[in-house]
């Protein structure tokens, strides 16, 4: 029995074709003397490589193509929404004054108390306060110091305060 001189396996004699790896044998000089039982169309399937041959088109291009520019689209539009339509700020930042008035004493806090965030307090240095406080509702403030008798408080002049606005300024006095 022959070789086929490509792959070296083992041909039936009188074959066109190697029935392993499709090598027209009639090339090499190899003889046949019947017609040809295998054709390159019928043979086995190379084993190996991977590589797609010349035949076989590269279709996964154009499903990375259509992901790109899904994904560029989708960032675009991502883009024009976010800085186009902000999201409205949802806290205030209230600063002001504090004083005491006829009362002797250091203020050292300010308390802002709502039925819906409950009690929220900033700390006062140097008779002013720095407080961001969620919009949309009404607080009752009250001032805090301390003396050398001890600790009071006091509901000050105004005694509540409205965040609505994204900056605020709130002087307030007992």
């Amino acid at each position: 029995m022959p070789n086929c001189p490509v792959c070296g396996r083992d041909i039936p004699s009188g074959t066109q074709y190697c029935p392993t790896c499709g090598t027209n044998l009639q090339s090499y000089g190899t003889q046949t003397t019947q017609t040809p039982t295998y054709s390159p169309n019928y043979s086995y399937p190379q084993q190996g490589t991977g590589i797609p041959g010349t035949s076989q088109p590269h279709n996964h291009r154009k499903y990375i193509a259509a992901i790109v520019a899904v994904l560029l689209i989708g960032l675009t539009l991502g883009f024009f929404i976010g800085y186009l339509q902000p999201v409205a700020v949802d806290y205030t930042t209230v600063s002001g004054t504090v004083s005491l008035g006829s009362y002797r004493g250091t203020p050292n806090l300010i308390m802002f108390n709502s039925t819906t965030f409950g009690n929220l307090s900033a700390a006062v240095s140097g008779n002013k306060y720095l407080i961001n406080l969620p919009t949309g509702d009404v607080y009752a403030v009250s001032i805090q110091w301390v003396n050398s008798t001890g600790t009071f408080r006091c509901l000050p002049s105004p005694n509540s305060f409205s965040s609505n606005n994204q900056n605020a300024t709130n002087n307030i006095s007992c």
